[in-house]
């Protein structure tokens, strides 16, 4: 029985948003269904949140004839563009780009590049747990979130297709052990799996909220080459550590990316998708002039300033995770780049003399995209060129309209670093006003 928030309409697909939901109109506000294409009609159970419905497709009336059938039964917790055929999802997130840039007179057209790989492209995936089946228990097993299902979880048996192969080998190898060993579902958080492309090497870590979670044996599993448990606390959902339970093996990975081979840690930002990343790299090597002074924040552990340094006269960056910026300075003095260094601090919280002399800012941040402060720094500082790479097309079309009046767009190409799914990444190469 439907509660009183609940009913069931009938739905024809208007548009499809941002974040890939499927959207249309109902009693004046909007209605958002995941796992909907353009133009298809269905049976849809909403609910009403705040301003707006939030739907679940119960039956497809009128199918679209560029769906296809998902990979997995779990494809909307992971990736809900399963269901379209990929030229679909690259029109929609080239679509995507010409709607929030394309309205600036003296910007160029924007272009996009696709994928190369469709599954199995991912470098890190948060696995969570349960041992629920319906209403009965069940084995403890890998799972996601239900998406729009609260605290509902889906099982796992097989991994993700978004993961390859040995990293759900490994996600399922771990996942066992701590069956083998008794913990059930309200014992863990969440397992991180990490995979190095070009070593075929594996890092795992586990977030549980029991603080005793005795050492078990890993060291058999297939390529596996660290692992780490931490016990986080239940006060918050976040799978964040508490206090490090145990280890076992080196809990840092290589990886070659556009020839150059990095370490970085467990905890450190990694991109998740390596051959596309490098298809951005040369585009963005292909815009920076000789011996530039460049200054890259969020640099993590290096991956664009390094791959830059070669041509550049200096590259500074600038990146608050500690382990992030010791990969970073370690990597350069392995690579033998004495032109590159590394400083932990916040963006918006560094001097902005940083700036000074500088006339190549790259910027690669969180989905949150710029703070207001780091603005403000670029406003003043005006540097002649500014490369932004984002994985929130929206908030750095946000971050443009601050600085459009002082920067022209030269270049805006999306890439695809996340078939299946809504997201994309986005490269804007601008240049300052003259005059």
């Amino acid at each position: 029985m439907l509660s009183y928030m609940q009913k069931i309409i009938s739905m024809k697909v208007e548009r499809i948003a941002h974040d890939g939901a499927a959207e249309t109109l109902h009693d004046g506000l909007c209605v958002r269904v995941h796992g909907m294409l353009p133009e298809e009609e269905g049976v849809v159970e909403i609910t009403k949140k705040r301003k707006i419905y939030e739907g679940t497709l119960k039956e497809l009336t009128r199918a679209s004839v560029r769906r296809k059938t998902p990979e997995e039964l779990h494809y909307l917790s992971c990736s809900p563009w399963q269901v379209m055929e990929y030229p679909l999802q690259a029109e929609l997130k080239h679509d995507l780009l010409v709607s929030l840039f394309g309205y600036y007179d003296d910007a160029p057209k924007s272009s996009f590049v696709p994928a190369e790989q469709f599954f199995g492209y991912r470098t890190k995936v948060e696995y969570s747990f349960t041992d629920r089946n319906g209403a009965g228990s069940a084995p403890l097993s890998l799972a996601f979130h239900v998406r729009g299902g609260g605290n509902l979880r889906i099982a796992l048996h097989e991994g993700c297709a978004l993961a390859s192969e040995g990293m759900n080998r490994v996600a399922l190898s771990v996942c066992a052990r701590l069956r083998d060993e008794g913990y059930v579902a309200r014992d863990l958080k969440t397992l991180v799996v990490r995979e190095s492309k070009s070593t075929g090497k594996f890092i795992a870590i586990l977030f549980a909220k029991n603080s005793a979670i005795a050492e078990f044996p890993v060291s058999d599993i297939p390529n596996l080459s660290g692992f780490i448990a931490f016990h986080s606390t239940e006060k918050s959902p976040a799978s964040v550590p508490t206090e490090e339970l145990w280890r076992w093996g080196d809990a840092s990975l290589e990886e070659s990316v556009d020839g150059l081979r990095l370490r970085y840690s467990w905890n450190s930002f990694f991109q998740n998708n390596i051959p596309m990343f490098v298809r951005a790299l040369a585009l963005m090597r292909a815009h920076i002039a000789p011996d530039a002074r460049i200054l890259e924040l969020y640099s993590g552990v290096g991956t664009i300033g390094l791959a830059l340094a070669n041509d550049a006269k200096e590259v500074r960056g600038v990146e608050t995770i500690v382990s992030a910026v010791e990969s970073a300075n370690a990597n350069a003095h392995a690579l033998g780049l004495v032109n590159y260094s590394t400083i932990g601090i916040s963006a918006e919280k560094m001097e902005a003399k940083l700036m000074d002399g500088i006339n190549v800012i790259v910027l690669d941040p969180p989905r949150a995209g710029l703070h207001p402060k780091v603005i403000g720094m670029l406003r003043t500082a005006c540097p002649a060129q500014i490369i932004y790479l984002s994985c929130n097309p929206e908030t750095q079309a946000r971050d443009y309209a601050l600085l459009s009046d002082l920067y022209r767009i030269d270049r805006c190409t999306g890439f695809d670093f996340y078939p299946q799914t809504p997201h994309l990444e986005s490269l804007l190469v601008l240049s300052l006003r003259k005059g």
